[in-house]
């Protein structure tokens, strides 16, 4: 299972994903509770979801005063384009879709297009910093949502 780690942002990247991907939803969620040092009450602090089936956690970094803070170094953690989530899609429209919205406010490290091993292939970080690579594979050899190194 993939775990992904937020800044703060872990709420608005969850339903942003869970609204883009068919067959997602958000499983379970843990919020702050009123007087929880560190944290505003209701914050999101963890979250069980899934993409077109394959389930993801997430967290938001506990801030300053948190139970947890300081054990991790968590203002030196951030997302790397060395891992990706990857994404066959079965068609160019589902290519698409999926491209224009995760690159929306993001990066394109490789525009849409043909390349060597790819008909139709693009590697984005989208605006929470996460890395996906978009593949358009043959009908039949379609693969769930996959985190992988690079």
């Amino acid at each position: 299972m993939t775990f992904l780690t937020f800044r703060n942002d872990a709420e608005e990247a969850v339903e942003f994903y869970t609204s883009l991907f068919e067959n997602s939803e958000v499983v379970r969620t843990v919020r702050a509770r009123a007087h929880e040092p560190g944290w505003p009450e209701g914050v999101l602090q963890h979250a069980l979801f899934t993409l077109d089936g394959q389930s993801f956690m997430c967290t938001n970094m506990p801030p300053p005063g948190a139970k947890g803070y300081e054990d991790a170094p968590w203002d030196t953690y951030a997302f790397s384009p060395a891992t990706a989530i990857y994404v066959a899609c079965e068609t160019a429209g589902e290519f698409e879709r999926y491209y224009a919205a995760l690159s929306e406010k993001g990066e394109v490290i490789m525009p849409a297009g043909a390349y060597e091993f790819s008909s139709m292939f693009a590697f984005v970080t989208d605006r929470f910093g996460v890395s996906w690579r978009l593949n358009v594979t043959p009908s039949g050899r379609r693969r769930k949502a996959a985190a992988a190194p690079s």
